[in-house]
């Protein structure tokens, strides 16, 4: 029964960590935009064409709301499930594993987030790992990715099974 205890409150502490994740991202919004837009216009990366830049504000800003908007997602997932998870924590190994439908959700928004925006367009499409910037954003998406990714595995996992 223990480990159910530790499974929701893994998972909501992933849902806090996109919540408070996105409320910062509002909050600096300012210099947030400023970090973004150097990492589209492919500031201090060599190799990237002029097609590739992006850098008008509006499309700058669109860019970095992807970023809150899906910490959003991922946290209302989460703590929705880890809510979910609580009013099953008595209930059969079934129940118990499909009140986690919502908190495998808010993991996976959380990992296609970082993954996409930080891997697969900052670092490969704008070149970011050749800069002090892209060092430092990159090595916090790894982190990210790693966490939440073991979370979902975790959490995810049966506890109900024997071996």
């Amino acid at each position: 029964m223990a480990i159910r205890y530790i499974k929701i409150v893994m998972i909501l502490m992933t849902g806090m960590f996109g919540l408070t994740g996105a409320t910062y991202n509002w909050i600096q919004m300012d210099s947030d935009l400023a970090l973004v837009s150097q990492v589209v216009t492919g500031a201090g990366a060599v190799g990237v064409a002029d097609w590739q830049k992006i850098e008008s504000p509006w499309l700058v800003t669109l860019c970095w709301s992807v970023i809150p908007i899906a910490k959003v997602i991922s946290g209302l997932l989460c703590v929705l499930c880890a809510k979910q998870m609580w009013s099953s924590r008595y209930d059969d190994m079934l129940a118990f594993q499909r009140s986690k439908q919502a908190g495998m959700a808010g993991c996976g928004v959380m990992l296609a987030m970082l993954f996409g925006v930080f891997i697969l367009i900052s670092e490969t499409w704008f070149q970011q790992w050749q800069t002090e910037l892209g060092a430092g954003i990159l090595g916090a998406a790894q982190r990210y990715i790693v966490s939440v990714g073991v979370v979902a595995f975790f959490v995810n996992l049966s506890d109900d099974l024997r071996v």
